[in-house]
């Protein structure tokens, strides 16, 4: 299916969709782009989902790393990044071989696996040692080439740090941010990614700009706790919706 040969109406929704996710993750530091990337597999199929997405997200999070670039922990994104960033490119490339359901069914499984780590974290009150922040984002990185949404997985380690909510979307802003500069340069290399899904990718992140200006005023507007509910439900949500597309 070529990429624009889509109604009006469906262009639309997409667009829609797109600010809508857009709001949701300004609200919440993560989400919005795993659940834009659930919509748009239904349209394109998630092995083409990942790449335009992961085109979008630079514009999205460099917005977002802008609005909190005052509120960012550098000490702790240059650490994050430092040890993740050969990882990502490592599994950017795995992911060129990966089927689209091979790649639902990691989706859902990392995701899944995320509940239990962050139930484990707020349990424990989990305090993140710099080795253990090193060693979470060792790994990490080899994740979230493959995928997106890893942040659910280094969410836990950042809030570890003692971070509060303002300070955890804008970090995890600007690591996300590099993390797909890094993922959209294999992705190019490799023919992954193509004219017609870098076209979309730029179109969906354009209208997602003024959604997370709106999405960082409902945050000024939760607690903690409201933060962490709400991240949950989506992630439930997501994991549905991957678990779907793996079986079809």
């Amino acid at each position: 299916m070529e990429l624009f040969d889509f109604s009006i109406v469906t262009f639309a929704v997409i667009a829609v969709c797109a600010f809508a996710t857009a709001v949701l993750h300004g609200a919440t530091g993560m989400a919005g782009g795993i659940v834009m990337a659930a919509i748009l597999s239904h349209l394109i199929g998630i092995k083409a989902a990942i790449p335009v997405m992961t085109c979008a997200l630079v514009f999205s999070h460099s917005s977002r790393a802008l609005l909190y670039l005052r509120d960012t922990d550098w000490r702790v994104v240059k650490t994050v990044l430092l040890f993740s960033l050969p990882g990502i490119a490592l599994g950017a490339y795995i992911f060129t071989f990966l089927s689209g359901q091979v790649i639902a069914v990691l989706m859902a499984g990392l995701l899944s696996l995320s509940f239990p780590v962050k139930l484990y974290a707020r349990h424990h009150q989990l305090r993140t040692s710099p080795g253990a922040l090193v060693a979470a984002s060792s790994l990490w990185g080899v994740l979230a080439g493959n995928v997106i949404g890893p942040g659910f997985l280094l969410a836990p380690f950042l809030l570890g740090t003692g971070m509060n909510r303002l300070t955890f979307v804008g970090s995890l802003a600007t690591i996300v941010l590099v993390m797909n500069l890094a993922k959209l340069t294999v992705f190019g290399a490799t023919l992954v990614l193509d004219g017609n899904m870098l076209v979309l990718g730029v179109g969906i992140g354009l209208i997602t700009i003024p959604g997370n200006w709106l999405g960082r005023e409902l945050l000024n507007k939760m607690n903690d706790r409201d933060h962490q509910t709400s991240i949950d439900f989506m992630t439930l949500l997501v994991i549905a919706n991957f678990i779907y597309l793996g079986l079809h």
